[in-house]
């Protein structure tokens, strides 16, 4: 899956980040997987709620659609694997709403180490900050759900996740977990207040 996703179905999504969340976990059940490792950076936006991240050697840009009594949709945009094109950088701005100056962009294509040091280092609007993960997903209540281990600089922090196509059906699972849709906390304002403590 490459370059737009003007098809990709939008998810209601909801988030919560603590420094211990193990009861939590324990209500969701059984995980469905076992733990996934990974090293992703995110591509912190000061301009537009919409949220960018490296993972898997690709960009991936996912917008916010919606917002409702906390719960907010969020649809995947765009992705492209690296080296990414001059084009793919504008579709990718665009995803984000964001002004990109395409006489800036003097490669045929970008890696994903001239792209930090070349188009998101000298961006005001962007930051970029590296996150490890852990994770487990579960299935609860007809939700996909996850709970997220993770390491942003010397800050330790954990997360716990709910997600569904159906609004309605998500907000049936957090009443069932006793919890609040409202103290929703989406992933890169999570990883933005991490970022802050490991100053």
């Amino acid at each position: 899956m490459d370059a737009l996703q003007p098809n990709a179905t939008p998810r209601w999504e909801w988030r919560i980040f603590g420094a211990d969340l193990a009861a939590l976990e324990s209500r969701l059940g059984s995980p469905t997987s076992l733990p996934r490792r990974s090293d992703e950076t995110y591509l912190l936006n000061a301009l537009t709620p919409h949220s960018a991240k490296i993972r898997d050697e690709a960009l991936e840009v996912k917008r916010l659609l919606r917002v409702d009594d906390g719960l907010e949709l969020w649809e995947p945009a765009f992705r492209a694997p690296f080296p990414v094109t001059a084009e793919d950088l504008a579709a990718a701005a665009a995803a984000l709403a964001l002004p990109l100056p395409l006489s800036r962009l003097d490669r045929a294509a970008y890696g994903e180490a001239r792209f930090l040091a070349e188009i998101v280092a000298p961006c005001p609007a962007l930051r970029a900050v590296a996150v490890r993960k852990s994770r487990l997903r579960f299935s609860f209540r007809g939700c996909a759900a996850e709970f997220v281990r993770m390491q942003i600089g010397s800050a330790p922090m954990e997360s716990v996740a709910l997600e569904s196509e159906d609004e309605r059906r998500l907000a049936e699972a957090l009443a069932a977990l006793d919890a609040d849709p409202r103290l929703n906390v989406n992933f890169p304002k999570g990883v933005e207040r991490a970022a802050a403590l490991a100053i």
